[in-house]
């Protein structure tokens, strides 16, 4: 698992899941949602796992686990607040679902909330942190994408490790959609976007590593504690979006 980390956090390049080449009939985590018995008590034991190595010391506590009925179909869902020296520091949750109507090997992981609350334990790489651990049990799990809603300075990051635009896998409509914006969007800034032509294929990672040497004031931070910075305008374009929903393809 670490090579995985590695990888990540050195090239921020994609990762192909080991258990996109193992043929079985059933991802773990289809079972586990299909297990009336013991389903959720193992999803809770594999999602502590993989979620509570965490750096800054920041610890994972005061779990809950629960079996929600997402559109009549089974959600699990992992719940946890993140404390430090004993401190309740911030929230994560993921949820294993499978899609209406989907196949019953077909199931996704969601990483639901990934907050951090203190303004002093921001930009020190705690989301990131979250979010390679996610991924990583995905991968465990045998999802097809691991899904997030991108909402404030966190859709920059999710960005930059991989993440595309896609409800549940990359769709190249929206992808489409965000090319013209960004276009449009550097013209606004005084600055002349990439050929068409060399941008035919940009999803959310290349506008987040955009960088022509332009800085851009955004806002960072939720409702309460909004805090304005100046970035370069790759990551401005990401966080100036309105929210939107981000998948990682695994296999």
């Amino acid at each position: 698992m670490s090579s995985n980390l590695e990888l990540l956090a050195g090239n921020l390049t994609e990762i192909t899941s080991p258990l996109a080449t193992i043929e079985t009939a059933h991802p773990l985590g289809a079972l586990l949602l299909d297990d009336n018995h013991s389903g959720l008590g193992e999803f809770k034991e594999i999602c502590w796992q993989y979620l509570h190595k965490l750096p800054l010391d920041l610890q994972v506590g005061q779990i809950s686990c629960s079996d929600e009925p997402l559109q009549n179909l089974r959600n699990y869902e992992f719940n946890s607040l993140l404390f430090q020296n004993g401190q309740m520091a911030g929230q994560m949750m993921v949820a294993l679902y499978r899609p209406s109507g989907a196949d019953s090997r077909e199931v996704y992981l969601e990483l639901e909330q990934g907050q951090i609350w203190e303004r002093r334990l921001r930009h020190k790489g705690l989301g990131k942190a979250i979010m390679q651990n996610t991924l990583e049990l995905g991968k465990a799990l045998g999802v097809r994408a691991v899904t997030t809603f991108a909402m404030n300075d966190g859709r920059y990051v999710w960005a930059r490790l991989g993440f595309k635009f896609g409800d549940y896998l990359p769709e190249e409509k929206k992808a489409r959609y965000y090319r013209k914006a960004f276009r449009a969007y550097c013209r606004r800034q005084g600055v002349t976007p990439p050929p068409a032509r060399e941008m035919r294929h940009w999803n959310a990672p290349e506008f987040a590593r955009f960088d022509p040497g332009v800085l851009v004031s955004v806002a960072l931070g939720g409702t309460h504690d909004r805090q304005h910075k100046v970035v370069p305008l790759g990551m401005a374009f990401m966080m100036t979006r309105r929210p939107f929903f981000l998948c990682y393809p695994l296999n």
